[in-house]
């Protein structure tokens, strides 16, 4: 941020920091007393095992590991989480909550103190006093009471007790070791600033400029800790509840990067643009109120008018935001117009044309939907997703992180996809961990003809069914071809792939099911993005022209 920035965003401190220093017996001793907090801004712990030994080999060692921030304020009582456990800590008039260094301090209370993690590895390490090495995960069997567990060095009571019992096994020398590296751990000094105001927004700041500088924090980070609580004026811009006012119907939460760049199109701005240049445009950003309805609005018309009812398989998901533009202008769009952004949604993700690598592009969409022009920026928009695709549908291998075979799901999912039981749902498919499994496993491909294989890796060999295992052949070779013919025609299986699915013909069953799927996408595609349909213009253009002849 350049010197020009406003400081709308950026309040000053009324009082400068407390410069001292902290051992790390002392500060682990505050956490394990409940008076080190997390304040809301903060973002969620990142770093793994290896972020956590290289800290503790650092510390051993005396290296510089950086400074402390706190803001010293009251604390009520609450449960609070260090790293996979949780301590039930009191109210205090002067607790110390984490500005900068959530991830250091969190790192030396978790591995140090006794708790329990519930598995969450991260935190737990051990020392070998032998090589003088710091190892990832509990001691192993076969090294008991050679090794000692970093729990262990955290108190002297702890220690005392293991050494009592691994004296005869380690020798003098070897104990005398871990005792050195439990005060070089425990004695070592972070320099800490303890900052005391009542302002919080002045310290969402001073945690935004600290963790923005050099790349250390996502925008949505930095947003989300300068703009997520209310201010007094303004209600907040919180990206995490505008992530779960998004879920309506079991269309997910969009990731908070979207949301972030979804706010920033409907507040007229650029979604691709650096975070400190907000701060010049803080009194263009949308109202919370405004920001609610405009995604609300959103997600209804993905769900029901683009036939996309869930957030991962929004093809190319950077028409998010500019849906969200949309919405945020026109939140009254006129059914025609609605016909037409859907052709708009559907014409670019079949062309390609809304890939989120073409930033430009998109930055151009956003541009083009002005407030009082609906119709422009409808024929704006439509006039950049391209001409139909001359090529039919190509099954290339199937991967739902690409556009082209979250298509290929949609496709599927518009046959109302079932089982024996009844319908599946997208909330059941996405539980179950995968959308689209295999119907033949990898295991049933020996002896494939390169084609074959080509096929059995695609979306001829994909099937949507709530289920917890890979391989569904097993499970649809069990239903009757009759009684439950409506559930094998919803997964785009007809008498004679059902056929070589009970002989376990795997070729006969890809070659057949591919086309069947071929002619599915081709007519889903062409049906949503109707191609050869007139453009229509809202009813008002109609009524303007009307006007300007004289004969309304």
């Amino acid at each position: 941020m350049n010197a020009t920035t406003p400081s709308s965003l950026y309040l000053p401190l009324t009082r400068r920091p407390q410069a001292t220093t902290v051992t790390v017996k002392e500060l682990i001793q505050k956490v394990h007393a409940g008076a080190v907090r997390i304040p809301q801004f903060q973002r969620p712990l990142r770093w793994n095992v290896e972020d956590v030994r290289r800290l503790f080999d650092s510390i051993w060692r005396g290296y510089p590991v950086g400074s402390l921030l706190f803001w010293k304020r009251q604390a009520q009582t609450a449960d609070v989480r260090v790293g996979g456990a949780t301590i039930q800590a009191p109210a205090t008039t002067d607790a110390w909550w984490v500005v900068d260094g959530q991830q250091r301090t969190t790192a030396l209370a978790a591995s140090l103190l006794d708790l329990d993690h519930g598995g969450d590895l991260r935190w737990v390490l051990r020392f070998d006093p032998e090589s003088q090495e710091f190892g990832c995960g509990p001691v192993p069997p076969a090294r008991e009471g050679r090794e000692v567990p970093l729990s262990t060095l955290g108190d002297l009571r702890r220690l005392g007790r293991w050494v009592r019992e691994w004296e005869s096994v380690l020798g003098g020398e070897l104990v005398d070791r871990v005792e050195d590296a439990q005060q070089r751990i425990l004695d070592y000094s972070v320099p800490a600033y303890i900052v005391d105001t009542d302002d919080e927004a002045a310290l969402r700041a001073v945690f935004a400029r600290l963790n923005s500088t050099g790349a250390r924090m996502r925008a949505d980070e930095v947003f989300q800790a300068l703009l997520g609580a209310p201010p007094p004026d303004r209600g907040s811009l919180d990206l995490v509840e505008l992530q779960r006012y998004c879920d309506l119907d079991q269309f997910g939460q969009p990731p908070r990067s979207e949301v972030l760049k979804a706010v920033l199109a409907m507040s007229g701005m650029d979604p691709s643009k650096r975070l400190e240049e907000v701060g010049r445009d803080i009194e263009r950003l949308v109202s919370p109120e405004e920001a609610r309805q405009a995604l609300s609005r959103t997600v209804r018309f993905l769900i029901s008018d683009c036939g996309i009812p869930h957030v991962s398989l929004i093809p190319y998901p950077v028409v998010f935001c500019i849906l969200a533009r949309w919405f945020c202008v026109h939140p009254r769009t006129q059914w025609t117009t609605l016909q037409q952004l859907a052709r708009w949604v559907w014409r670019g993700a079949v062309t390609g044309a809304h890939q989120r690598a073409e930033v430009s592009r998109m930055r151009e969409q956003v541009r083009a939907i002005r407030d009082d022009d609906e119709a422009g920026s409808l024929s704006r928009l439509l006039e950049r997703v391209g001409p139909r695709p001359a090529q039919p549908w190509d099954l290339s291998k199937f991967n739902l992180k690409s556009a082209r075979s979250r298509i290929e799901v949609l496709a599927l999912l518009s046959l109302g996809p079932r089982d024996p039981t009844g319908p599946v749902s997208i909330r059941a498919l996405q539980s179950s961990g995968r959308i689209a499994r295999e119907i033949f496993a990898a295991a049933d491909w020996s002896g494939l003809s390169a084609d074959d294989r080509r096929l059995a890796q695609g979306a001829a060999n994909r099937a949507l069914l709530d289920s917890r295992h890979t391989g569904l052949q097993s499970e649809i070779r069990d239903w009757d071809a009759e009684r439950h013919r409506a559930a094998l025609e919803s997964h785009l299986i007809d008498e004679p792939a059902f056929e070589a699915l009970c002989q376990r013909n795997v070729g006969a069953f890809l070659r057949c099911r591919a086309r069947l799927m071929v002619q599915l996408l081709e007519k889903c595609t062409a049906a949503r993005a109707a191609w050869s349909e007139p453009i229509l213009a809202p009813r008002n253009a109609y009524l303007e022209e009307d006007e300007d002849d004289g004969r309304v």
